[in-house]
């Protein structure tokens, strides 16, 4: 009985491994690997990158590298960011490859910039070391934005800017490193703030209270004293918010690698062609409504391209073309259309099945009407059609 049950919790938790492995080999191949060989400095053994897929960057990492960033830039000077991931060594991964999940899919027939970052642990010393560099960079600037007056101290600059500038410090501070909670610096609180909002307006007579009254003979070195404890309680505070950032465990950065013009994969480009039946509204209304109808055909022009954008967007379209036969009015005058003598029209559509679509919008129409002297008037109006069509699409391989 014992050993029935002893095989029966065994086979369930081999079940269940089997089941997560499966489900992780699943997963993982909705991306496309790019593998990266690390000494020919070589993606994807220099084929182009998928584009308009989920992919992913694989590759050797040495064993003191807890976390790999890799980051894909639209331009060569890396300043329009397309995709990026991250890897992280865990306590119970000893691999010696790492795999990096990209966030975004690459359009195709363009080139990138690909940029690797291996980060290692920086240690307790190391760590001090940067935060004293950083407090004394946020030091010297706090010093240089403060003016101590005659009776009061003001800032040099509003205090948002102040904010702002002091935290560029510390984000450029810690632009090469990494900390393993993924968490990237957050500013410097409201309390900071408020802080500088209250040295800006300081009046340093209050000072008076600190000090004995055998020090009032020198009211000037007391207003100062009082001025370098507010400006050091600033410090302070910032200081111990910095400290907090820092203390996650930090990586600092190893080893980087760009790779420029990385090409991405061709992707055929399509023209939808729409073959339809539609009615254009004369007059009336649901009780005594007249129209015409007649075949047309035209171009659909999609909003978005599936792999960037959502269904809704994919699905619409702005279509143009024309009526293939004339229509008449409700009083039986034949409807044409300028330029090609048959109506033209501009609508939005909405693909409902792979190949339908419906279409609303508005119809271009030439109306000639006779006058006693033998002549006719032309007159163009504009009126409401609907439709539904069969969307063909038709492949621009031109130069490809």
């Amino acid at each position: 009985m014992h050993n029935d049950r002893r095989m029966f919790r065994t086979y369930t938790r081999s079940l269940a491994a089997l089941t997560f492995l499966i489900a992780s080999l699943c997963l993982q191949a909705q991306y496309q690997p790019v593998v990266f060989d690390a000494d020919r400095n070589l993606l994807g053994n220099g084929q182009p990158l998928p584009a308009e897929k989920l992919w992913s960057v694989t590759g050797p990492v040495a064993p003191d590298i807890g976390i790999v960033e890799v980051r894909a830039y639209e331009d060569a000077a890396m300043k329009h960011l397309a995709a990026t991931g991250r890897w992280e060594r865990t306590q119970w991964n000893t691999d010696p490859t790492f795999n990096v999940n990209m966030d975004h899919k690459l359009r195709g027939d363009g080139k990138y910039t690909v940029v690797l970052g291996f980060y290692g642990p920086i240690g307790l010393a190391a760590s001090d070391t940067l935060a004293a560099r950083l407090n004394a960079y946020l030091g010297a600037y706090v010093d240089q934005s403060v003016d101590v007056g005659s009776n009061r101290t003001r800032l040099t600059k509003p205090t948002g800017q102040v904010m702002d500038e002091l935290n560029i410090i510390v984000r450029q501070g810690t632009d090469n490193y990494r900390g393993r909670l993924n968490m990237p610096f957050p500013g410097f609180s409201q309390l900071v703030e408020d802080k500088l909002d209250k040295l800006n307006a300081t009046k340093l007579s209050d000072g008076r209270y600190l000090f004995k009254k055998k020090e009032d003979n020198d009211k000037r070195a007391q207003r100062i004293e009082f001025a370098q404890r507010e400006i050091g309680n600033v410090k302070a505070m910032l200081h111990a918010e910095l400290r907090s950032y820092l203390d996650q465990e930090l990586m600092v950065l190893r080893n980087r690698t760009m790779l420029a013009d990385q090409a991405t994969e061709h992707t055929p480009n399509t023209i939808a062609v729409n073959l339809g039946y539609g009615g254009i509204y004369n007059s009336g209304d649901v009780n005594s409504l007249s129209y015409g109808q007649a075949p047309y055909a035209g171009l659909s022009f999609p909003l978005g391209r599936r792999a960037f954008s959502s269904r809704f967007l994919t699905n619409s379209s702005i279509s143009v073309g024309a009526f293939l036969e004339n229509t008449e009015d409700d009083d039986g005058t034949t409807l044409s259309g300028p330029l090609i003598d048959r109506p033209i029209y501009l609508a939005y559509g909405y693909r409902v099945f792979r190949m339908l679509r419906l279409n609303a919008g508005g119809t271009l129409v030439q109306k000639d009407t006779p006058q006693l002297d033998g002549g006719t008037s032309s007159s163009l109006s504009v009126r409401p059609f609907v439709g539904i069509s069969m969307e063909i699409n038709l492949w621009l391989g031109i130069g490809k």
